[in-house]
């Protein structure tokens, strides 16, 4: 009747319907608690992740058809060789798990290392028993190893202090329990390295967002009659937007916006390697907007990254003159205010990283005081709402046209920015990268452009 019962059991818990008829409950009461326990221990194995608490349940109700004292539960350490006890409990409490034998030695090693149940009457009468500080007096043990496909997990142990307190059918039915057993603990094992997993690569995420935000200016002094500010919201932990200032000589400073194809990591590093490329190309020699975009262009694709390009614009601004020159790679128009009026820039050019040998065309403007130029990348015009509206250049140059000259450059860049988050709505996840470089020329009469900009 035994084994009819555990081909039975096996066969309830694979379903959703009563496992055990009522009937069985009358005719065989004890095959059928056993049955009802190996659906109901099934089913909650497969839906806990947490080893702790995993086991406890476990132990619980086995506890309700098998009468021990101590329930303990050792896995099989490949690095070390050995078991390593990781639960126990004692009369229903939960105790120090120290144990950790290797295979064949001891009761536990020699079930794992034979791939058997062991059913001790009389650990007594057993030279392979070790005793284990568990506070009880054990007599009796019952060792099931656990296995995934012939794998060793580990072993469940049961002990008891009265001799000849397990059955055959004891054994059968943790046998059958045991395969569940060793598919959920390696199932817990899966998590919790998927959880670690995550929150290493959370870790290593915020400190590489932590050294982006650094590498990222966020202003520049000793540049007269300038009024200089930068926004930036990635979309993701990681942007693939950058800005940069760079001291350009006495009383100049040049200024770049960037936008990487892509996303996430992988653009965040080729945008990194652009902004290490422009200050060491500004270092070895300070050309003209239209001239660094070239020799860029050419050292990225000296890098062969495939499938990865820039959208650039390139701008460097003579406090001296409030002359500012501008070169274009394949960026959104800038846009120039002045009183009231908004108007596009109209400068176009290549993305770099995909041509050799492209030239790029640079124009010059003369500013006033008052003007205000804003670099936007696409992020910020390609804001959606949940409609998929896009927040559009309309709607920038509307914000723009109502700009005083008593806003500065900061509330210029906080407006944009506010703008584009009243028009997307909250809970909706930006799709793109937002940054800004605004530029306000004042009224400041200094005359003093002697020294470098200082960046910071």
């Amino acid at each position: 009747m035994i084994e009819d019962l555990s081909n039975i059991g096996s066969f309830a818990l694979l379903g959703d319907a009563d496992p055990v008829p009522q009937s069985l409950f009358l005719s065989h009461p004890e095959q059928a608690n056993t049955l009802a326990l190996l659906y109901e221990v099934s089913r909650e194995v497969t839906s806990i992740l947490d080893r702790e608490e995993l086991l406890r349940r476990v132990a619980e109700r086995i506890k309700k058809i098998v009468k021990y004292d101590v329930f303990s539960v050792m896995l099989w350490n490949e690095q070390t060789r050995h078991l390593e006890s990781i639960f126990a409990m004692c009369c229903g409490d939960a105790i120090p798990a120290r144990s950790r034998v290797p295979l064949h030695k001891g009761l536990t090693g020699t079930a794992a290392g034979e791939r058997r149940v062991l059913r001790i009457n009389d650990v007594t009468e057993d030279a392979r028993y070790i005793h284990c500080e568990t506070g009880v007096e054990a007599r009796s043990e019952l060792v099931v190893p656990l296995l995934l496909c012939d794998r060793l997990i580990g072993v469940l142990d049961l002990e008891s202090s009265e001799p000849h307190a397990f059955t055959l059918e004891h054994e059968r039915m943790l046998t059958t329990l045991g395969s569940y057993i060793a598919i959920a603990l390696e199932n817990a094992r899966l998590y919790e390295e998927a959880r670690e997993s995550e929150r290493r690569l959370r870790h290593d995420l915020d400190t590489a967002r932590e050294i982006q935000r650094q590498l990222l200016p966020t202003g520049a002094r000793e540049v007269p009659g300038l009024d200089l500010a930068a926004g930036y919201v990635p979309a993701r932990e990681l942007g693939g937007d950058f800005y940069d200032f760079l001291p350009y000589g006495e009383g100049r400073l040049a200024l770049a916006l960037g936008d990487v194809s892509g996303k996430g990591t992988a653009a965040a590093l080729y945008g990194s390697l652009a902004m290490g490329t422009v200050r060491e190309i500004v270092f070895d020699h300070a050309c003209e907007p239209a001239c660094l975009l070239a020799l860029l262009n050419q050292r990225l694709l000296a890098a062969r990254l495939d499938s990865r390009f820039i959208a650039m614009l390139f701008a460097v601004y003579d406090a001296s003159s409030r002359k500012l020159t501008l070169a274009n790679a394949g960026g959104p128009y800038p846009l120039l205010v002045r009183k009231g009026r908004v108007e596009a820039i109209l400068l176009e050019g290549v993305p770099l990283g995909l041509i050799p040998d492209t030239q790029y065309d640079e124009t010059t403007i003369d500013l006033e005081p008052g003007d205000v130029v804003v670099f936007a990348s696409d992020g910020i015009l390609e804001s959606e709402n949940p409609t998929q509206e896009e927040f559009g250049p309309q709607r920038l140059k509307d914000i723009l046209a109502s700009v005083s000259r008593v806003h500065s450059a900061r509330e210029i860049t906080e407006q944009i920015l506010a703008a584009t988050d009243g028009h997307s709505g909250a809970g909706i996840a930006p799709h793109d990268d937002r940054t800004l470089v605004v530029l306000r020329v004042t009224d400041d009469k200094s005359s003093d452009f002697s020294k470098l900009p200082i960046i910071y």
